[in-house]
């Protein structure tokens, strides 16, 4: 009962091995038939060969050499004897190759051999003897030697050595036949039942396949079902036109989604998932293709937080290099400053406005420094507080940025011609409330926020300098004050002291004038 209830459960498994079996069954016959057919064919060209061969030892050795002599007795002409030097050139040809093919067969007759080999010898040596009298003009000899007949003789024993080796070959050929027919009915017999076993198991094979083709399908649109729940959906109908094109679509959105995770690994946040579009977009929010999508806009969005970030400190530790190695000197300080920003801001020209005092105590802006494709301009500018754009963020103590540039406010020169800037960026640059000057750049791009907070700082650091160069500057004035009064004291000592001297000298002159009138 148990193996009856295991045949039941894998009846399809059973019969498709019924079916092979009896395949294979045929598979080997008729490959084997094959190899038959392949032998008989090799044995029967075999035979046909050796045949070939035997009746070439006549027709082309001893023939060819009886005609050469003949004709070479009839002439003494050298050209005639050809057909005797081709037969003594293809003798040893011709019977290496018989031997060699009766070698492989079997052939357990060497007297046959033997006697051919002796019968054309025989005659060859009769041809050489009758070339060499007709050579010597001894034609009585000859005609004896003629006569005497020594292809006769040759025949007579090549004969019976030829239907000696035909007769084997013949054998060989009939043996070979006949082993084939046997296959080939063999094979008509494993045919025959295959066809009356396997026809009955192929159509019970179709039904069950048939039924499991429907149990598979509801399979394979399951999986259809989970892969757009749960990795990606197209938006296109649910349908299941070929299963293997659910298992590929399976297969390549995995390898799309692990090629999507290595390109965000190696930090190419520009990887989009291309078939998602405006159509599929709200399907594929929770599921593995929108989760991707989600992960690297935020991974995205870290990077650019990170490089502004880097870009930010990268540029603070870089200017205060520059702070520290000219905070001695305004007007190098202040070049070198613009230069900076400049530069690191990607603008194409900038000025900076320091906070100055005039004789009357009055306060104004004034262009200290002027820098454009990389060349030092030396111009004077005064510009009053409140005055133009510049003045106007000195009083308001506010950034202003500017995407639309009024025309004829500026212009950005280079080696192509002249253009206006798209974007205009003015910084107070303040430390505690207090604006010590203004910078002013311009460039083909809008500045981001960023990039605003970033020159907001530098100005903070810049006016802190600016303040301290200045106070720096103010001491240094005093000093020099004090120095030069320092001076002027000491001029004024010496000259006390040298008048001092002459009153003395004078006093001394007097004193001894007066003792010398006494």
């Amino acid at each position: 009962m148990k193996i009856i209830n295991l045949i039941k459960k894998r009846a399809l498994v059973f019969s498709a091995v019924l079916v092979l079996v009896l395949v294979t069954a045929n598979t080997l016959i008729t490959y084997y038939n094959d190899t038959v057919l392949e032998e008989m064919t090799q044995i029967k060209l075999e035979t046909e060969r050796a045949k070939h061969q035997t009746s070439q030892i006549w027709n082309q050795v001893v023939r060819n050499m009886d005609i050469g002599v003949r004709g070479f007795a009839l002439t003494k002409s050298e050209g005639l004897l050809g057909p005797f030097k081709d037969g003594l050139r293809d003798y040893p040809l011709i019977m290496g190759e018989l031997e060699e093919i009766l070698k492989k067969q079997g052939f357990e007759d060497p007297y046959a051999i033997d006697s051919i080999h002796y019968a054309v010898d025989n005659f060859v040596e009769s041809c050489s003897t009758m070339v060499k009298l007709i050579e010597m003009d001894s034609m009585a000899d000859f005609t004896a030697a003629l006569n005497a007949d020594p292809g006769k003789d040759a025949w007579d024993v090549f004969s019976k050595s030829s239907n000696k080796i035909s007769a084997f070959e013949d054998k060989l050929n009939k043996a070979a036949v006949d082993e084939y027919q046997e296959a080939t009915e063999r094979t008509m017999i494993v045919q025959t039942i295959l066809f009356i076993v396997g026809f009955p198991t192929l159509l019970f094979m179709i039904f069950r396949i048939i039924k499991d083709q429907k149990a598979r399908l509801n399979l394979f649109l399951k999986l259809e079902e989970n892969n757009r729940e749960y990795i990606f959906n197209p938006g296109t109908p649910l349908q299941i036109a070929n299963e293997n094109e659910v298992i590929d679509n399976s297969i390549k959105n995995f390898k799309k989604a692990t090629d999507f995770i290595s390109q965000i690994s190696a930090g190419n946040f520009q990887i989009d998932w291309e078939e998602i579009n405006n159509e599929n977009k709200d399907l594929n929010q929770q599921n593995l293709a929108g989760e991707l999508m989600n992960m690297r806009d935020k991974m995205k969005n870290i990077k650019e937080e990170d490089e502004k970030r880097k870009w930010f400190n990268e540029g603070l530790a870089k200017f205060s290099d520059v702070i520290r190695e000219h905070q001695h000197n305004l007007q190098s300080l202040t070049f070198e400053v613009l230069v900076f920003i400049t530069k690191y801001m990607k603008a194409q020209q900038g000025g900076l406005f320091l906070l100055r005092e005039d004789e009357e105590k009055n306060t104004y802006l004034e262009l200290t420094s002027c820098y454009a494709f990389n060349r030092k301009k030396y111009t004077k500018k005064r510009i009053e507080l409140g005055e133009g754009l510049v003045g106007q963020t000195f009083l308001e103590g506010k950034t202003i940025m500017y995407t639309e540039v009024p025309d004829g406010y500026t212009q950005i020169t280079s080696g192509l011609g002249e253009a206006t800037p798209n974007c205009l960026l003015i910084v107070p640059m303040k430390y505690n409330e207090q604006v010590e000057a203004v910078i002013e750049i311009a460039g083909f791009e809008k500045y981001d926020k960023y990039q605003v907070e970033f020159l907001e700082r530098l100005g903070e650091i810049t006016a802190s300098t600016l303040g301290a160069v200045k106070n720096t500057e103010k001491v240094q004035i005093l000093l020099d004050q004090f120095k030069e009064q320092t001076e002027l004291l000491k001029a004024q000592e010496e000259e006390l002291r040298q008048n001092m001297e002459e009153m003395e000298a004078t006093q001394e002159a007097l004193k001894r004038e007066e003792k010398e009138k006494m």
